[in-house]
């Protein structure tokens, strides 16, 4: 296999299941996708503001702000499903490498984005869902990330 960081790697880990992956090539590719999230997550709070205001507040039928704000979000979101994407396919080698369904792969994208659901969600019906059941989704989750990066990024054995 090429460098991980070359642009055959990179298609290697991200466009394909296909093959298997070992412990410290997971942990560099898993850590470029978290980076990447973090990253764009960082810019979406920087610029939410922007997208919550009124009409009165901007002063004008059109706000340059929150037009670059709702922009952003519409990429942000599509470079999530993608990042998501990328994961399956990373984390389904190296389930693959250690033995286990390659299935698994897309526990932790579909946790964090119906997670993700709940916590928009919940302050816009807030008197018909109660904050518990996000509390319990949240947990679900972190339970679902710890589980992952402990069979990928700390197991190193070959049976399941």
């Amino acid at each position: 296999m090429a460098s991980v960081l070359s642009a055959e790697g990179f298609r290697f880990l991200f466009r394909t299941d296909q093959g298997r992956v070992g412990r410290q090539v997971w942990w560099l590719a898993a850590g470029l996708l978290a980076s990447l999230v973090i990253a764009l997550t960082l810019g979406w709070y920087a610029l939410s503001p922007y997208a919550h205001r009124t009409l009165a507040e901007r002063g004008r039928l059109f706000d340059t702000m929150t037009f670059v704000s709702y922009l952003y979000l519409a990429i942000y979101a599509f470079a999530l499903l993608l990042i998501s994407v990328c994961y399956v396919n990373l984390s389904a080698k190296r389930l693959r490498d250690g033995g286990w369904p390659s299935g698994f792969a897309g526990a932790v994208p579909l946790a964090a984005l119906c997670v993700g659901a709940l916590n928009w969600l919940q302050p816009r019906v807030a008197e018909v869902f109660p904050y518990a059941i996000v509390i319990g989704a949240d947990i679900v989750l972190l339970a679902v990330v710890v589980w992952q990066i402990y069979l990928l990024g700390v197991t190193d054995s070959t049976d399941p």
